[in-house]
């Protein structure tokens, strides 16, 4: 049985209760409200952050076998978090990872996108100088 399909049965059985306890059209409208938001936090947004992350991912490896200079992905993501730190939304609010979890991501991933690019006999990368 599926994550959501527990989470129905959880829920119908909450607004059974409450609506034993309040048995008026609002408290169930109040309760079905309540179950949707937070099947959204629960269930959907954190699927799409991951669906999210993969993107990066398969964005980073098509990078690497284009023979792109791959070493300044996360680079993006640090200014995006530079220029947005006050006005970004709380993750778990969010359809997409934070900023610097991206740019976390991207990091963690670059010896293997640079393996990547070195299996596909792209030219040598100069030396990165900071």
């Amino acid at each position: 049985m599926s994550h959501s399909r527990i989470f129905d049965i959880i829920s119908i059985a909450l607004s059974l209760i409450i609506w034993s306890m309040v048995p008026y059209d609002t408290g169930s409208i109040f309760t079905e409200k309540i179950a949707e938001n937070m099947q959204e936090y629960f269930f959907s947004l954190p699927y799409e952050r991951v669906l999210e992350k993969e993107a990066d991912i398969v964005g980073m490896i098509l990078s690497a076998k284009a023979c792109f200079d791959v070493r300044n992905n996360s680079q993006f993501w640090h200014r995006m978090n530079d220029l947005n730190e006050e006005n970004e939304m709380p993750e778990f609010l969010s359809t997409h990872p934070s900023n610097i979890n991206r740019a976390r991501d991207l990091e963690d991933f670059l010896p293997q996108a640079l393996k990547i690019r070195d299996e596909c006999n792209c030219y040598k990368l100069p030396e990165k100088k900071f």
